[in-house]
């Protein structure tokens, strides 16, 4: 081999050493990004406050359940949920992890509250519980699957060197559930988690009629979108976030970006539909001054069969009505859950409504149409 030949050869052969050592080093090179978790909810005129105690927040990238979760931090900290309402956010933690795709965030519980003093102070009597307005205290139960953490699916991507911001936005008022006469109270949580690089925002006000009207607290915002397609019942009106007014009548909503039905209800109140197409990283103001009724009757629901504390049926009340588009479409009013047998009553304006009922242990959803007079009662009937 003469010497220009075995040149060539080293050089070929450093070349591809060099290009293995650097593959090998980018692949096996952890990238790392950050994650922000924290928590708000919706107004409730119902409850003066409602606590949850919050052991630590969790985070997980595996298919398997019992693997892969990543503690983003640990809070142990009894929250008033009702401190973080319009808006204000409650910081549950920030941590470095590695990039990538994530599936599903995970909010432990504590089995004790903290140390520190309630709104009425004094010590906390449990790690969950609300203080209705006339200070009354009750112990919310937890459904037996929670008791390891309420798990939320949320996929979600930690971009290398980025900072991803989650929101887990709390309804307090179906997330909080009267036992009726077992004098049970459970949290059976409904969380929307937000990832606020991909959602838009909307926000307003809501008073009465004629304009400039009164605040009107209490106010049911929703966004809705309506398949006239779906096969099940309860599946024609997806309700995607909804909250209440407070005491100034102002609401905020976050969602992703899409084209909704905004509708707002109150009792007392003719609803009100708009078409809206908020964008991704944008705020629209959306305000509403809703007009009184002049006749409204009653709808009665009747639940029976209920034989467990988790068990639990939801009630949605839905109507034909022109929201933007110049043709009648189904939007939902208001919906409620019940988890004991015994009867309940929402007033409503007098029109034609669908009821929608469903639940743990209905084995298909339940529809029908009842006509509320002026002065008139209609009754609804599940039997589980």
């Amino acid at each position: 081999m003469n010497l220009r030949i075995a040149l060539i050869l080293t050089a070929l052969v450093f070349l591809a050493l060099t290009g293995c050592s650097s593959s090998s080093d980018s692949t096996s090179t952890p990238t790392f990004g950050d994650l922000t978790v924290s928590l708000t909810d919706a107004p409730s005129p119902d409850y003066k406050a409602v606590y949850i105690s919050v052991n630590q927040v969790e985070v997980n990238r595996a298919s398997d359940d019992d693997k892969g979760w990543q503690v983003v931090d640990i809070v142990n900290e009894t929250i008033n949920l009702l401190d973080f309402t319009g808006g204000i956010l409650k910081p549950l933690g920030t941590r470095e992890l590695p990039a990538g795709e994530y599936n599903q965030v995970r909010l432990v519980l504590a089995s004790a509250p903290d140390d520190k003093d309630n709104i009425l102070n004094v010590a906390h009597p449990f790690a969950n519980y609300v203080i209705e307005i006339d200070n009354t205290v009750h112990e919310l139960k937890i459904p037996s699957g929670d008791q390891t953490g309420i798990k939320l699916v949320k996929q979600f991507t930690l971009a290398t060197n980025g900072l991803t911001k989650l929101i887990l936005d709390f309804d307090v008022m179906k997330s909080v559930i009267q036992a009726g006469n077992s004098g049970q109270w459970i949290l059976k949580s409904v969380i929307q988690v937000l990832d606020t690089q991909t959602v838009a925002g909307i926000s307003g006000s809501v008073t009465d009629s004629p304009t400039p009207g009164t605040a009107q607290q209490g106010a049911w915002v929703s966004v809705q979108t309506y398949d006239g397609f779906a096969i099940d019942p309860k599946d024609k009106v997806i309700n995607h976030a909804a909250t209440l007014t407070d005491k100034l009548g102002s609401y905020i909503l976050r969602i992703p970006e899409n084209t909704y039905n905004l509708v707002v209800y109150k009792e007392g109140f003719n609803a009100s539909c708009r078409r809206v197409t908020p964008l991704t990283g944008k705020n629209i103001i959306e305000d509403f001054a809703l007009d009184s009724v002049t006749a409204q009757g009653t709808l009665k629901i009747i639940v029976s069969g209920i034989r467990k504390s988790e068990e639990s049926v939801t009630v949605s009340v839905r109507r034909n009505i022109i929201c933007g588009t110049g043709t009648p479409i189904f939007i939902e009013l208001m919906s409620q859950s019940y988890s004991a047998d015994g009867d309940y009553y929402i007033q409503l304006p007098t029109n034609t409504y669908t009821v929608v009922a469903y639940g743990d242990t209905l084995s298909s959803t339940l529809s029908d149409t009842r006509e509320i007079t002026s002065g008139g009662e209609k009754t609804f009937e599940i039997n589980l």
